[in-house]
């Protein structure tokens, strides 16, 4: 069969296969985690859903223990990789539809995962299963799509399938980055701040009971609050605060506490700068109206490292280079707890740099100014060269379906799988000039693009398995 009329035929399955999944809400849940489901119940039972489907379309699959799944086309030596995930983010409360029902309108799909990473799964699938039933793929030759479970937390799923796994792929791409295809990946550590909750005493001092916001540390906050013990008849505080456009405000049922919001712009961490930081917004609000809160010295050493800055600039930890671009820093979520305050961050640094550099630059003058450093997690950068066979074979199958040989390989700031195999980098799903939704309220895909990747991953899939 012809691949245009493969796809005509096969594009209604597709979406009808995304929207399936995506009204499975593969959240991480550590709640309901055990055992065949180390990521909670719902992760679980979406590994199940995908491998259960791939076998009825005649492929062979195995679940790794609910870490990881692969499905496998052909039976030959050398093989060629696939690497996607099931698992997404939560879904903050600012989208216009609920996230996990899946809604068609204006020929795109709307709902949580459907473009990261759920959408293109789907779509590499269809790509495989189209070479299996025209029989092209070679003698000694192998297809296979490994769906991880853990990508959005902590990567534990590809690192569990690494050693349980026979064998690994000789080369690989993911689909959880950008066309025409990403070479190049900075370098990121995963980090806790934690900052004692000392209070400020004094008759002057305002208690903050409670301050909180965001979601992860993958995500710019949209929303953050704080309650203060302040009384209906402390009327100039109460009309200073109200003077700052940032704050909203409003009484709680008990008359003694008010409620302050910010509201910001949720954006991927890789790309802080394209939100806007609802916690950084809060500490900024509360330090411009020249208050005093029993959190001020944590307040005020956020606002001297932080603030609304998400270069390093205050740091003087700013640097880039030709290849990966800026560095970049998200405060992704911030937590007054009993005895501390907790914030979880990410920092993503050009591949010219090193781990230590970041350790040595930016957390040390964390620690000297007070705060406890938490290393949770770390990647080197990656870096394969543009004339190197895999990235020249998948170039070739994206301008060839598109015709566009104005847009190169690039780098990205984002963290893929692409780090965790041999001989591996992100290819797609999205298009030169799409806006980057994931992670973000009211992602969606592009139908067209649904059908235009799989053409490109049919072609380039084809293209690795030439000797």
């Amino acid at each position: 069969m012809e691949q245009k009329q493969y796809l005509r035929e096969k594009l209604p399955e597709m979406i009808e296969l995304v929207s399936h999944l995506v009204q499975i809400p593969t959240v991480w849940d550590p709640a309901s985690a055990g055992v065949g489901k180390p990521f909670g119940k719902n992760i679980a039972i979406g590994l199940g859903t995908f491998l259960k489907l791939a076998g009825q379309m005649g492929f062979a699959t195995r679940n790794y223990d609910g870490y990881a799944g692969e499905v496998t086309a052909g039976q030959g030596h050398r093989m060629i990789g696939i690497l996607g995930h099931l698992d997404v983010v939560k879904a903050s409360p600012g989208w216009s539809t609920p996230p996990f029902q899946p809604v068609i309108r204006q020929n795109k799909i709307y709902g949580r995962g459907v473009s990261d990473d759920k959408g293109p799964l789907v779509s590499c699938l269809y790509a495989m299963r189209y070479l299996m039933q025209e029989k092209r793929i070679p003698e000694g030759c192998s297809i296979r799509l490994i769906a991880g479970c853990d990508e959005e937390e902590g990567m534990q799923c590809i690192a569990y399938y690494k050693k349980k796994a026979e064998r690994l792929p000789d080369e690989s791409f993911v689909p959880d980055g950008y066309f025409p295809l990403v070479n190049c990946e900075k370098g990121l550590i995963d980090f806790d701040l934690l900052y004692p909750a000392v209070s400020e005493k004094g008759p002057e001092v305002i208690p903050v009971l409670q301050f909180q916001g965001g979601a992860g540390r993958n995500i710019v906050p949209d929303r953050a609050e704080c309650i203060l013990k302040v009384l209906p008849s402390e009327k100039d505080i109460i009309a200073r605060l109200q003077s700052n456009p940032q704050l909203q405000i409003k009484e709680d049922e008990d008359s003694s506490h008010l409620i302050l919001q910010t509201r910001g712009k949720a954006a991927h961490a890789m790309s802080p700068e394209l939100g806007k930081n609802a916690i950084s917004i809060l500490v900024e609000a509360l330090l411009d109206s020249g208050l005093t809160f029993s959190c001020q010295a944590f307040l005020e050493k956020y606002e001297k490292l932080i603030g609304r800055t998400v270069f390093g600039e205050k740091m003087n930890c700013a640097c880039e280079d030709a290849e990966s671009g800026r560095l970049t820093l998200n405060i992704g979520k911030a937590e007054q707890r009993e005895n501390a305050f907790l914030i979880e961050a990410n920092v993503r640094y050009p591949c010219s740099k090193n781990h230590q550099w970041i350790v040595d630059a930016m957390m040390g003058q964390f620690s000297a100014s007070g705060f406890q450093v938490k290393e949770r997690l770390a990647m080197d950068p990656l870096y394969i060269d543009k004339k190197d066979p895999l990235v020249q074979k998948l170039m070739e199958a994206y301008q060839e379906v598109t015709g566009d040989f104005q847009h190169d390989a690039f780098a990205i700031g984002g963290a893929t799988y692409a780090r965790y195999l041999p001989h591996t980098v992100s290819f797609g799903p999205l298009f030169p000039g799409e806006k980057e939704l994931a992670h973000e309220d009211d992602e969606f895909l592009e139908i067209e693009s649904l059908e235009k990747m799989t053409q490109i991953y049919i072609d380039a899939l084809e293209k690795l398995l030439e000797e």
